[in-house]
């Protein structure tokens, strides 16, 4: 698969790498720097930063204002906080895709392709998320105001808006809502597009990864 022809994909997607990285960078923020958060922020972040790994089924409805149409696409995840985010994608196209703080690969069943994130034009975006997921909430505070955090019986919800002009450029508010974990996150996007990512079936278990998870992982190594 040629360069070029990985870009495209990857542009395809750069919005659900994004989701999944905002989804995920949640569960693992270490609170011991997060004065600047409300309670309910800190509350929500501390519930789900008790779990290193994340498994999910996934459902992406991608909208496109200009074309006036909704792509859908499904798979399951992986998250480890050792080793980054698993996409396992199995409609439209079925894929493997790995992002690590270095590496942003592409596996199918006939090819594979592999980008460095410092020279992807979205490597500066999967490289944000991941330091995030690392334990860095000065990177939360740096780019995103969070402009509301709701707590209730029913579960909890969290409106975030950009502030660093990185990510002005690409969205203009985030919503995330859930329980236990997340279950759903809308990005507003600039031209009136948008992203929404539906989580089911989430669970911690098992802990670690399996034969075939670890083996995508090392690609990127």
């Amino acid at each position: 698969m040629s360069t070029q022809h990985f870009g495209h994909l990857a542009h395809r997607w750069h919005s659900t790498v994004m989701a999944v990285l905002s989804t995920l960078l949640l569960g693992i923020i270490l609170f011991n720097n997060a004065h600047a958060a409300s309670p309910e922020v800190n509350q929500i972040f501390k519930q789900l930063a008790q779990t290193s790994t994340v498994r999910a089924d996934f459902e992406q409805k991608k909208k496109l204002a200009s074309l006036n149409k909704t792509f859908v696409s499904t798979g399951q995840l992986v998250f480890s906080k050792n080793s980054g985010v698993l996409w396992q994608l199995q409609r439209p196209v079925q894929a493997d895709i790995v992002v690590t703080p270095t590496k942003l690969i592409q596996k199918t069943s006939k090819s594979m392709s592999q980008l460095d994130v410092a020279k992807s034009p979205y490597g500066s975006v999967a490289t944000l998320f991941l330091q995030l997921m690392s334990g860095n909430p000065a990177v939360l505070d740096q780019h995103f105001n969070v402009t509301q955090a709701k707590i209730n019986p029913q579960g909890w919800s969290i409106q975030m808006t950009p502030k660093s002009t990185l990510f002005k450029k690409l969205f203009s508010q985030v919503d995330l809502n859930g329980q236990q974990f997340i279950n759903q996150i809308v990005i507003v996007e600039k031209g009136n597009n948008s992203t929404v990512l539906n989580f089911s079936q989430q669970r911690a278990q098992p802990a670690t990864l399996t034969a075939h998870e670890n083996a995508l992982f090392q690609l990127a190594k």
